[in-house]
Formats: C-alpha cells, sequence, structure tokens
C-alpha cells in the first residue's frame, strides 16, 4: 500500500466519508503547497498535547493548566441540578450556541444501530451510568433528559438509555425526561436551530 492509498484509507474512516471523497481529500493535499502540509501536521500532531476529554461530561476541550473538568462542569455558574445527555460533541456545541439550556452534560461518544447486537460497546454507557449516579449521590442531579437524534439509531439509543437509566432515576427519585416534539424525524441534532431546539427541549417528555 502506498502513501496515498494509506491517507485515503484513513480519511475513509471519517463520518460520511467514502472512497471517492477520501482521495479527493489526498488529491487537495497534494495541490497544496509544503507549508499547509506541514502545518496541518503539526496541527494533528498537537492535539494529544493541547485538547483533553472531561473527566465529568466526556466533551473534548482545551487542555487546562490544572484539574481535569472542562469549564462548564467546573463552573459555577452551571445548573448541576439537570445532565443533558447527547450523542456527540457536535450536538453539545449546536445546543449550547442556543443559549436555551445551562445545566450540564454528558457525551455519549455516538449512538446505537438498529440491530445492534453489543449496544453498551458503541456509548459510554458505563461511564453515563458512573456519572449520574455520582452526582445524584452528591444531591445535585434533580433531573436527566437524553436529547438523541429524531432518526431511527437516536431512538434506538433513547429506548437503551432510558432502560439502563430508570432504575437510577427511580432510586434517587429523579426527573427523566427525553427532548419533545419539535424535531423533524430524520433530524440529527447538530443540525437543529435554536428555535428548534428551544421548542423540543420545553417540551420534553418523561
Amino acid at each position: 500500500m502506498n502513501s496515498l492509498e494509506k491517507l485515503a484509507g484513513m480519511f475513509m474512516k471519517f463520518p460520511g466519508i467514502g472512497p471517492r471523497q477520501a482521495r479527493r481529500f489526498v488529491y487537495f493535499l497534494l495541490g497544496e503547497n509544503k507549508t499547509f502540509r506541514d502545518e496541518l501536521s503539526r496541527a494533528l500532531s498537537s492535539l494529544s498535547d493541547s485538547i483533553a476529554q472531561c473527566a465529568s461530561c466526556r466533551r473534548f476541550f482545551p487542555r487546562p493548566k490544572t484539574g481535569t473538568f472542562c469549564d462548564i462542569c467546573d463552573s459555577p455558574h452551571t445548573d448541576h441540578r439537570t445532565l443533558l445527555i447527547v450523542e456527540k460533541d457536535a450536538d453539545f456545541e449546536a445546543i449550547k450556541k442556543t443559549g436555551s439550556y445551562n445545566g450540564r452534560y454528558f457525551i455519549l461518544g455516538g449512538n446505537i444501530p438498529i440491530l445492534e447486537e453489543n449496544p453498551s460497546q458503541k456509548i459510554r454507557a458505563r461511564e453515563l451510568f458512573d456519572e449520574a449516579q455520582r452526582q445524584a449521590t452528591e444531591g445535585t442531579l434533580k433531573e436527566i433528559i437524553i436529547a438523541t437524534s429524531a432518526n431511527p439509531e437516536g431512538d434506538n439509543t433513547l429506548a437503551y438509555l432510558k432502560k439502563i437509566i430508570e432504575p437510577l432515576a427511580t432510586h434517587y427519585s429523579l426527573s427523566l425526561s427525553a427532548l419533545g416534539r419539535g424535531l423533524s424525524t430524520g433530524t440529527e441534532l447538530e443540525y437543529s436551530d435554536t428555535d428548534t431546539f428551544k421548542h423540543a427541549f420545553e417540551n420534553r417528555r418523561g
């Protein structure tokens, strides 16, 4: 396998990228000057050193000088009574931009495909349960909100999460809800606009 094929294969691991798009990326890089390619290489190499993963919500954020929590989880201005569960970091960013929610988050790291035989391996299920239990034990958590995309994978993920979280919610007397009507069927959360998310959030259902 030559360098072109190897790099194209790596691009194919990106979400939604097939063989044709992957090769277009490679040829684009080949068409750029060496300075651009060197800058890209340095940016990729610095990711591990400059970006950290929050020990609480599991989102990626600029690495702090001290501590393991992100600015949202560590902020006294965050509403620690609510925990919003989303599929990926892009969903978190989309919701944060709306300004409609000021609580804590948890990033699942993906969703659960239909007919998946090992659902717990597709998302951070164990980490979610442990984190929600920790917050509930501390007495700060009052409501868990599941915010998955309005598509088959999102619905399947929602059903699985309810199954593992409901016993915890019952034990600690927590409210458990999901986004209500507002998101169009087939819509991924990261592409929803401010009004759409606000409507779905305000009409969340138990």
